[in-house]
């Protein structure tokens, strides 16, 4: 997806048309630049070269795009465009902005399959009148691969891939369709090892804070691989519930190590109600 983008038309009447022109130029180019999974990778002088900016223009552009923006339409992140990650920068609502493409597309697509598919069928419609019986049932079978072309198959469909565990377990449920494909893409074996940095990053420190206003979209979490990350406990400062079991300030670790036993418990119990239905995570 690096070195294309597509840009909504709202862009106008968003607030970062009200920014200076350096601003724009360097969001549009973090735009062009970034992969599938929303990262731009580099540096801020590498950056600066592609955006054909100045190193000053580009820091200064960096942090208006990194703060908060109380008249953004999308508060998600309190209305923050990037934030800075190890290696570069992450376009914080790259996900939502994704699908929404995906789906102008979709709609697009049907939209011309089925103007094709009226044309095809005024252009013919005297011929078929003429045809015989097999050559009917020919007609029928092509009119059924153009209606499942129309029609591509759900991606949530079917329960017996573990998804829904993940899904019951993950505590910021947005973009469930983008979060189906990432899952999808994760092999069988390695679906334990989500469950568990879901387990661990539920404890985190970065996920606790601000009523987990910096907890990832699902999708993002599974498709940057963040479950193999090592994620910083959080000291408490007051009661915090983790998993629903309250935990006093500054809980020992026996209570964490409690607490993350009821959840594997919990955990383990909706494995076997997967299991009772034929269904696994593999």
């Amino acid at each position: 997806m690096t070195g294309y983008t597509k840009l909504f038309g709202s862009i106008i009447t968003s607030t970062i048309w009200r920014e200076d022109k350096e601003t724009k130029i360097l969001w549009i180019t973090m735009l062009a630049l970034k992969n599938k999974s929303g990262i731009v990778e580099g540096s801020i002088p590498g950056l600066a070269d592609m955006a054909r900016l100045s190193l000053n223009e580009t820091i200064k552009a960096l942090k208006v795009l990194s703060e908060p923006d109380e008249y953004s339409r999308t508060q998600d992140h309190e209305g923050r465009r990037i934030q800075a990650i190890d290696g570069g920068w992450i376009v914080l609502n790259h996900d939502k902005w994704r699908d929404k493409m995906n789906a102008d597309e979709r709609r697009e697509y049907l939209r011309v399959k089925q103007a094709e598919h009226r044309a095809k069928v005024s252009t013919n419609v005297n011929t078929r009148q003429q045809m015989s019986t097999p050559s009917t049932h020919t007609d029928s079978d092509a009119d059924t691969k153009t209606d499942k072309k129309k029609n591509p198959p759900n991606p949530l469909k079917g329960e017996c891939d573990g998804f829904d565990l993940f899904w019951n377990e993950y505590p910021n449920k947005q973009s469930k369709i983008a979060a189906k494909r990432a899952w999808l893409k994760i092999k069988p074996d390695e679906r334990e090892e989500v469950m568990r940095g879901v387990e661990a990053w539920k404890a985190s420190e970065s996920w606790l804070k601000d009523d987990g206003q910096f907890i990832p979209y699902p999708a993002t979490f599974l498709n940057q691989r963040r479950f193999e990350d090592s994620p910083k406990r959080k000291t408490l400062k007051k009661k915090v519930y983790y998993n629903h079991i309250p935990l006093a300030r500054n809980a020992p670790d026996a209570e964490w190590k409690n607490a993350g036993e009821i959840a594997r418990r919990e955990t383990e119990k909706l494995r076997q109600q997967l299991s009772a239905r034929n269904c696994g995570t593999n």
